[in-house]
């Protein structure tokens, strides 16, 4: 269970059902309530007394999604230990109950509690779900070997009963390794599960293991080459169940290959891929129930009062900038130290982004250079939430108000975040979330804009869907329009993801908080500083910032040769190499964001990273770093 605390309060709240409903079975209807009073200290103890001896027999460490005959023996043991304990307890505070009261009260309860308590049980086998769960139904595995199960989902546990159910296989599973914190340190059809991954060469050491059986065919297919590349370092062969097309082969002489960790993974469940595939058994694949679904859980999250999904944050972009009647000649206020598409919107419309110089701590654009940058031709300011860290908001909105300039936000990186108790998004005219794979959230492509101006999300609508207008006939356009309309598919998995996000969020901070613990014993090396104005960060990629004598980009390439991915973030987009020909830019001209271009490297990140890999990026950034400064 995910709570185990709850569990344990309803199998008392049943042993309590158990015992009134075995007082109103025994006797009169008019005698209830003395009987009840006279049992009532018999009663308290039972409510206490089997939910404890529940815990003592391992009752709550196994998981019931999985269940087998012999767990449902265990109960029934575990039940029956319990009434044994209830009775000795009755007979010693009343020793002459045996005559004043039907000892067959004990008897009924003990078989009220028997069904209601493996009744919970038996739901719990039926419906108890856990993320990746697949089934299939048969492999063939060759020579007899003491086997370690990788992965404690559906897959490891069919390959458990056929590994038990055919004896001519000659193997024998000892365990499961998995990934699942709700899994590890339980029992799966009486096996131990223990982890996460990454220890399984210690694990099948300690356990003496002979060969691995990788059962997670849903697993991307860098996670199976991790698992095979911790195999080698075991020098344990391995079996892999590729998709359920395929039969199992046995890789016997695998070639040595290096860990690595991904640089970002999206958290997909289950129940992402199951409302996938209701959209396509709807046949409805594009604006339709999921697409608003999708925008009434981002206005929800932005706290604004409209939101509209489109394909990508570049594509909201451009509609902000469209709605805002920005165009040729036309200036637009932005930050240098973002991706190159905050700046190309305003390009797309003919207008020019006007760069401004960043604040050195939170790496957002400094509000104290803004007014210095403002012409009679500019007509928006577009601050970007950096890495999830939202910009400093107030002294922007009061320029902005004070000039007449509209405010656009690029949160395509802070979705969540908050300034100063305020959700990031809609607290200019409008603004972007965006939902690429390695965001907070994922649609696989596709974005959302936010805004509390219902004639901007009216106009938005229009434009996402070639300029048609709400009352518009079939293939008749009131303006010009744009085909950037999210398909019901990615708002599927968006409305899963919505629903998610604060669970996303806070395991991303767990992340990062793993990080922090690690990187402050790391000399010449500083995590991103958090701001007092944000109060809730948003945490996009991990990036961190070495001191001027290192070398950021052979830091990059010696952890790459170690199976360790990290990317440089960001290179000032006036340096880009299309805005230096245009706009004549040089080194020198931002000075701050070029610096913090020079030395930030974004590390492996994602809501589903452990500890241990955590662990594992450190400790190899610690030795790269001991190696260069030698």
């Amino acid at each position: 269970m995910r709570r185990p605390y709850l569990l344990f309060a309803l199998d008392g709240l049943l042993t309590l059902i158990s015992f009134l409903l075995a007082l109103m079975l025994r006797f009169e209807f008019n005698a209830i309530d003395y009987f009840l009073q006279a049992m009532l200290p018999v009663i308290i103890a039972g409510v206490m007394i089997r939910p404890i001896t529940f815990a003592v027999g391992g009752i709550y460490r196994r998981v019931w999604r999985y269940a087998s005959t012999r767990d449902f023996f265990h109960l029934a043991l575990a039940v029956l230990v319990g009434s044994i304990i209830i009775s000795v307890i009755a007979f010693s505070l009343y020793p002459r109950f045996v005559y004043t009261l039907p000892r067959s009260v004990l008897g009924i309860e003990f078989a009220l509690s028997l069904i209601l308590l493996g009744g919970l049980r038996v739901v719990f086998h039926q419906f108890e779900r856990y993320p990746g769960d697949i089934l299939w139904r048969r492999v063939k595995l060759d020579p007899a070997r003491k086997v370690l199960i990788v992965g404690a989902g559906n897959a490891g546990v069919q390959m458990l009963r056929e590994i038990q159910s055919n004896p001519q296989l000659g193997l024998s599973a000892i365990g499961f390794v998995d990934d699942d914190p709700r899994k590890i340190g339980q029992r799966v059809f009486g096996l131990p599960v223990e982890g996460p991954i990454i220890n399984l060469p210690k694990i099948a050491a300690q356990r003496q293991a002979e060969a691995v059986i990788i059962a997670i065919p849903s697993a991307p297919q860098q996670t199976i080459q991790n698992i095979k590349s911790l195999c080698h370092e075991a020098q344990l062969p391995y079996s892999t169940m590729p998709p359920l097309s395929s039969f199992l082969q046995v890789e016997e002489d695998q070639p040595s290959t290096l860990l690595k960790v991904p640089m970002a993974l999206p958290d997909i469940t289950g129940e992402e891929i199951e409302a996938v595939v209701r959209v396509m058994q709807s046949r409805n694949l594009s604006i339709g129930s999921q697409t608003m679904a999708f925008e009434k859980y981002a206005a929800s999250v932005a706290r604004a009062e409209h939101a509209v999904a489109v394909i990508n944050g570049t594509a909201a972009l451009h509609l902000c900038i469209v709605a805002g009647g920005i165009g040729s000649g036309d200036e637009v206020i932005t930050s240098p130290f973002s991706f190159v598409a905050t700046a190309n919107v305003a390009l797309y419309e003919g207008a020019k982004p006007v760069f401004v110089d960043i604040d050195p701590v939170s790496l957002n654009i400094d509000p104290n250079r803004i007014e210095a940058a403002i012409t009679p031709r500019t007509k928006a300011i577009l601050p970007v939430h950096i890495f999830g860290q939202p910009a400093d908001m107030d002294p922007i909105l009061e320029i902005a108000e004070r000039y007449g300039l509209i405010v656009i936000e690029d949160a395509c990186e802070a979705i969540g975040a908050e300034y100063k108790g305020r959700r990031v998004g809609a607290l200019g005219k409008a603004g972007a979330f965006a939902f690429y794979p390695n965001k907070q959230i994922t649609t696989g492509e596709g974005a959302v804009l936010v805004t509390n101006d219902e004639k901007w999300a009216d106009l938005f609508r229009s434009l996402r869907n070639q300029g048609r207008d709400v009352f518009d006939g079939w293939l008749n356009h009131s303006r010009l329009g744009y085909n950037y309309r999210i398909s019901e598919m990615n708002a599927a998995v968006g409305v899963v993801q919505m629903r998610r996000l604060d669970t996303l969020l806070r395991k991303r901070e767990e992340v990062a908080e793993e990080y922090r613990k690690h990187l402050v014993k790391i000399p010449g090396v500083s995590p991103l500083t958090i701001v007092p104005t944000t109060t809730r960060m948003s945490w996009f990629v991990y990036p961190v910032r070495f001191d001027e004598t290192i070398d950021r980009n052979l830091v990059m390439e010696k952890l790459a040769q170690r199976g360790i991915p990290a990317r440089p973030y960001f290179t000032p987009i006036h340096l880009q190499p299309f805005y230096r020909e245009r706009f004549g830019y040089k080194e020198g001209d931002f000075p701050i964001s070029e610096a913090a271009g020079k030395s930030i490297l974004a590390l492996p990140f994602s809501a589903p990273m452990k500890a241990e890999e955590v662990q594992f990026v450190c400790e190899n950034l610690a030795q790269v770093l001991e190696e260069i400064q030698r």
